[in-house]
Order: structure tokens, then sequence, then C-alpha cells
């Protein structure tokens, strides 16, 4: 059975906030809270944030069960806000943004779990531990419509995005670590042709590198 949270817009909102508390200007105006659910806020050189429960290890775990990832924009990205008649994105054109970036993150963390040896899995197990991911504050620098003789939208980097993560045990459900790490995609230092494809390229690029900490994660729990 999946997690399910009690009251999910709260969850994201306090997610908001810390990553918004490290991008506030000077160093005294804001910081993430210390602790959160439990969770106590550990020093990381991999992400922005990590909440972990005292004495929690990822030791013993040796396959996932990958939540599907939800998806949420920033609330203050409006690509129709500049865009008239066709160029115009739908309803379908967002929902298609989101289901893509679902299906690409399911597909990249899963191969880079299997590089480690650790499957992917639907059921419940003592070795299994629950990962259920949230992409919040998604921000695509052109998003592309494939609409015919569009014009070409030329951008230097194609957004930025924020993980939140929580791991969790699937037998008991107690939660063992909370993430969050916002990433913006890679620039390219000059200004180049922006498609849906390279958006995605550059959308698959920071996810492999999620899973790629997740994945040095179980490895150094359990000695690999």
């Amino acid at each position: 059975m999946r997690t399910q949270y009690p009251n999910r817009d709260l969850f994201l909102t306090l997610a908001i906030a810390c990553i918004a508390a490290l991008a506030m200007p000077g160093f005294a105006v804001a910081q993430p809270p210390g602790e959160w659910d439990g969770l106590v806020l550990q020093p990381s050189s991999a992400v922005d944030l990590l909440y972990v429960r005292p004495e929690a290890s990822l030791a013993g775990y040796k396959r996932v069960r990958l939540a599907p990832l939800q998806v949420s924009f920033h609330q203050d990205w409006n690509p129709n806000r500049t865009r008239r008649g066709t160029n115009r994105l739908s309803a379908a054109d967002f929902d298609n943004i989101k289901s893509s970036l679902a299906n690409a993150f399911a597909t990249a963390a899963t191969a880079e779990l299997a590089r480690g040896g650790y499957d992917v899995v639907t059921d419940a197990d003592e070795d299994v531990l629950d990962v259920t991911p949230f992409i919040i504050n998604l921000v695509i620098t052109a998003p592309d419509t494939r609409t015919a003789g569009r014009s070409r939208t030329y951008t230097a980097n194609a957004g930025q995005m924020t993980l939140v993560a929580e791991l969790r045990d699937s037998e008991t459900g107690q939660i063992l670590m909370r993430v969050v790490d916002n990433q913006r995609a890679r620039s390219t230092g000059s200004f180049q042709w922006t498609t849906s494809v390279t958006n995605m390229g550059a959308a698959r690029q920071i996810i492999t590198g999620w899973a790629s900490i997740l994945r040095r994660q179980l490895d150094a729990a359990n000695g690999r």
C-alpha cells in the first residue's frame, strides 16, 4: 500500500518554505527548520536539505518500492502569459508534461538503482525501502507545444525543479529520511534552440543525478 499523506498540501507548503529559506538573501534572514516531523536536519554535501530520524539507517535495505512521481508547477510560472492562439499550452499539455516527467523519473531511477543491484519492486518486505518522490516548483524555460509552423525559442537553460522525497520502511511505514533539493538545468553558456526533446534531456540529467545519490547512500549503508 502506498503512503498516504493526511494533509498533502501542508506537507508541500512546508517543503516549499524550506527551500525558500535557503534562497533568501543574507545568511541570518531565514533558516530552514532544524526539526521536521521528528526528523532532524543533518549536514549533507549531496542535497540541499537532509532530515533524518535519530538513529535511522538505510542498512539492510536491498530493494526499493518507488511510488509514482507527483509533479506540481511553480506558483508564479505562467507560460501562457506571452503566448497567443495555438502557441498556448492547453490543460492536456500541462498533463503531458507531468506524465512525461513521471515516466522519465521511473525509468531513470529504476535503471540507476539496477546499476547498484537494487531491484525496484511493488510489494512490501523487510528489506524493501519505500521512496515517495515529489517534484515541486517546476519551471520550464520554453515548453514546446509541437505546433506546426511555430517560431523557434532560444534559451541558455531549460528551467529548474525541486525534489522532495520521503524514505520509509515498507513494512511499518515509519519515516526514515526526507530530502529537499533544488536543481537548475545546466547552462549551455550560449543560447540554443529549446524543444521538448532538449527540455526532457535536461530533466533526465537531473533525475539521474538524484537516483545516483540514493544508490550511493544505499551502497554506503550496506558496506558496498
